[in-house]
């Protein structure tokens, strides 16, 4: 870690002590307080209806004493409450909840329902108001519960319209398997602001007792009276909640950001300019502010938090330009030269009369090995991004925003077919069955791809116009050449058993109903018919097989020349 690295956690702190969402939502909560003081506390009330639009969640301080058991979302689909299923992703299929807080949860069912849908249809109007939703002590924990579940039908591309939780004092919600699917997309964990007070016993209520099995996750503004400092680390903020050993029975948070918002304001906390340019001093400035360090000489235990809180900020960077390899222009530019190369691959593959597909397969020229480097970077660059969409929560859809998903489909179509290549070169048998030979991430994009695109009947003029710039769209298309050739090698070996001479002919006629689909659909590029390709390869060995006098659709436009037409968009059948 080098030296001029800084943490900026005091930073952050003073940009939300200075900011107005913080103090909005606190003074919601008092005004909350006072709605009906003589009768039954409502679980949330709607403060101010736009400009922000603020809903605060307010519950007995003692609703969840003795309560910290978990409740399994799977328990709670079978029970038929799936409504934070969404949330769930492939590397945490589900997780687990506060179960008091649940409960409190389903109590108001219906009416947390209809606020979500108001709140949802205005967050679609051109204007939508920002939403913060806020609560206190166990208000805190159905509010935080509440803005998950509302985050399902907001568009979180946008940040003027994602919700802001603001909680003070909650007591944790869920377990690390919950943190994991927030933790999957930025945008999620950046919903999420939890005012904590060393002086409120209420947010370690659960950890106390059931400690290890909940994990915080959100930003956390930990404060003391010497000062506060945001922090994402849940081990560090579990540290800081298990030191709290306060007996309050309330803790007063409008004085506490009072008091931290002048500090703020006046700059107290200030570090010397060697400070400045020292991770270390900006972590121990953090740690004095929020008490957990005194002005001594760290001990060993302290000298071990901040190793870890440095790990952390090491991590956090490493995570961050992953999260940001889809915007990197750096990253999208290079990987945009590099399709450059092999399209222009593709051109001179068509120059050679063999098209790139054999052209890659052969490998006959010395320049033809770069594109090797280049394809295995483009592999990486995918495999990378679309692991990271996978794992994604599935309230950010199943797949790529669209411009991406296209890009990638481009980009599978394109490399695929030189996959295919070197699998076939080194004696592969069954691209598409043999376990493991076909990339994951081929796959996923072909999916994902079928849900987003409706195949049309008939294939539009400009796509027959532009029959020759298009690419295969079955990017598999190669391989079911390559079987067809295998399937000609078993008739023609005299060795061959009945059983497989059956099974190959069988497998070339239904070969030749895929090929004519895809020439009535223009769904192939021109190239197939080089007369040096792989295609007309198997074409010249099939009509030997087959004889004269057999005659099919396929085998009468190949025999007449018709499919010449097919360049010039002019090949109708």
């Amino acid at each position: 870690m080098s030296n001029n690295q800084f943490s900026s956690g005091l930073e952050s702190a003073n940009f939300v002590l200075t900011s107005d969402p913080v103090h909005q939502a606190w003074n919601a909560i008092g005004k909350q307080k006072q709605i009906n003081p003589n009768a039954e506390p409502s679980l949330f009330n709607e403060i101010q209806p736009e400009n922000p639009t603020i809903i605060a969640f307010g519950t007995p301080p003692s609703s969840l004493q003795g309560q910290e058991g978990l409740v399994s979302s799977s328990n709670l689909k079978e029970d038929n409450f799936d409504h934070f299923e969404f949330l769930c992703n492939k590397s945490n299929p589900n997780f687990s909840l506060n179960q008091a807080a649940i409960e409190l949860f389903k109590s108001q069912y219906h009416e947390l329902l209809r606020l979500k849908e108001k709140l949802v249809g205005n967050s679609k109007s051109k204007t939508p108001s920002l939403v913060i939703i806020t609560g206190q002590s166990v208000g805190g924990s159905v509010a935080t519960l509440f803005t998950l579940w509302l985050l399902q039908g907001f568009n979180l591309s946008r940040a003027n319209k994602r919700p802001l939780c603001v909680t003070f004092g909650s007591p944790l919600v869920g377990d690390e398997h919950l943190r994991q699917c927030v933790l999957q997309f930025s945008t999620l964990k950046s919903c999420f602001l939890h005012v904590v007070s060393n002086q409120d016993p209420t947010p370690q209520l659960f950890i106390s007792r059931n400690p290890g099995a909940y994990k915080p996750f959100g930003t956390f503004l930990l404060c003391s009276a010497s000062g506060c400092a945001c922090f994402e680390d849940p081990d560090i903020i579990l540290e800081q909640l298990v030191k709290t050993n306060s007996q309050n029975q309330e803790c007063h948070y409008g004085k506490i950001l009072g008091d931290l918002k002048c500090k703020a304001l006046c700059n107290v906390l200030k570090s010397t300019e060697a400070e400045r340019d020292s991770l270390q001093a900006s972590l121990i400035t953090q740690l004095q502010a929020i008490e957990i360090l005194s002005q001594k000489q760290p001990s060993t235990e302290i000298h071990n938090l901040i190793q870890r809180m440095k790990k952390h900020e090491a991590t956090l960077l490493i995570q961050m330009k992953k999260n940001s390899n889809l915007e990197s222009h750096e990253d999208l530019n290079e990987m945009k030269l590099l399709m450059a190369f092999l399209e222009w691959y593709k051109k001179e593959g068509i120059r050679r009369k063999t098209g790139d597909y054999d052209t890659y397969k052969n490998q006959w020229d010395p320049t033809d090995k770069k594109n090797v480097e280049y394809k295995e970077k483009l592999m990486n660059y995918w495999e990378d991004i679309v692991t990271e969409v996978e794992n994604r929560p599935q309230i950010e859809g199943a797949h790529f925003r669209v411009r991406f998903l296209y890009a990638g489909t481009t980009y599978r179509r394109l490399l695929e077919p030189l996959h295919i290549a070197e699998y076939y070169k080194d004696g592969g048998k069954n691209y598409q069955t043999e376990e493991g030979k076909r990339p994951k991430h081929f796959i996923l994009l072909e999916e994902w791809l079928k849900k987003v695109v409706k195949p049309k009947a008939t294939p539009s003029k400009s796509k027959k116009e532009n029959a020759g710039s298009n690419l295969n769209e079955d990017s598999c298309f190669w391989a079911y050449v390559e079987e067809a050739l295998i399937s000609c090698n078993t008739l023609k070996d005299e060795e061959s058993s009945s059983e497989e001479r059956e099974s190959s002919l069988q497998k070339l006629k239904e070969f030749e109903g895929y090929v004519l689909d895809s020439l009535k659909n223009y769904a192939v590029n021109p190239e197939i018919f080089l007369e040096q390709s792989s295609f007309m390869q198997w074409w010249n060995k099939y009509q030997v097989i087959m004889g004269s006098y057999y005659s099919s659709s396929l085998t009468k436009l190949m025999k007449n020349g018709t499919y010449l037409l097919f360049n010039e968009g002019r090949l109708d059948l």
